[in-house]
């Protein structure tokens, strides 16, 4: 492959990706606001689960839903079904990210869930899957195949994922009043600190 070969793919995955986006941006409905609110309104504890890619995301929405104030904490499938699915109950949200929604840990960490008391959410590109069929509320989130590495390689899908993560966490911050005063305070280290500083008095 030569190099102006090698950057037209690339140029091209990097459009599809794009494209993408603003397709799921456009796709935004009532669900959504559903999620924002149910985040937003949770006094509880939000679990954010998924294996793989999914995983990854998960991990960063818990981290991202950590740092604007809401008790959120990733934990994986397999140490759910150890255990550590005790934790969830009454008045706590599973968000579980699954592309195929067939993932049997996943699945049997929501029923677990949904035994428990908590409100179980998926996030899945198979609406009709057995996950979404255990969730109260799901997040539909598909790409196209030139989106994704090759048809296969979650690329587009990823960051489906963590542009929805990051709408949620921000419409949920807002409606949760969290203040950049906090955010200030809790970041004492890099540049997060001083851009809070900055914007503090901007009202978000």
């Amino acid at each position: 492959m030569d190099n102006d070969v090698m950057l037209a793919q690339a140029r091209a995955l990097i459009r599809a990706e794009g494209e993408a986006l603003l397709q799921l941006a456009e796709r935004l409905d009532d669900t959504f606001t559903q999620a924002v609110a149910l985040v937003a309104e949770c006094r509880g504890k939000i679990i954010v689960t998924g294996a793989g890619t999914s995983g990854a995301m998960a991990q960063r929405l818990a981290h991202l839903l950590a740092t604007c104030g809401m008790t959120a904490f990733y934990i994986t499938p397999g140490d759910a079904l150890h255990g550590e699915s005790v934790l969830l109950g009454e008045g706590d949200i599973l968000i579980a990210m699954s592309k195929a929604g067939k993932s049997q840990d996943i699945n049997s960490f929501a029923k677990i869930a949904r035994e428990r008391g908590a409100v179980v959410m998926a996030w899945t590109a198979k609406p009709d899957s057995e996950l979404a069929a255990l969730a109260a509320l799901v997040i539909y989130i598909e790409v196209p195949d030139d989106a994704e590495g090759e048809a296969l390689l979650p690329f587009g899908s990823t960051l489906a994922h963590g542009a929805i993560g990051d709408a949620l966490t921000l419409m949920a911050k807002r409606l949760r009043g969290f203040s950049l005063a906090t955010l200030a305070q809790t970041h004492p280290l890099g540049g997060a600190h001083e851009l809070a500083q900055q914007h503090q008095g901007d009202g978000r």
